[in-house]
């Protein structure tokens, strides 16, 4: 899935992350600077031209960093 804010993919990841079928899993949200768009996915694979913000687990965030 994919959203334009950060607040929108956190809400995305949320409701993933608590979904029955993601129980236990990382949704993470990736931000890509080449299409400034925040991805969310199980697959936590970074590319160059990507930051990740953080992770959803059972409806739990956790942030990778610091982001200001």
């Amino acid at each position: 899935m994919k959203a334009k804010s950060i607040e929108e993919a956190k809400s995305l990841a949320k409701a993933q992350s608590l979904d029955r079928e993601y129980k236990d899993e990382s949704i993470h949200i990736i931000y890509c600077n080449r299409t400034e768009y925040f991805y969310v996915d199980t697959d936590g694979l970074i590319r160059l031209w990507e930051q990740s913000y953080g992770y959803y687990v059972n409806g739990v965030f956790t942030s990778e960093k610091s982001h200001s």
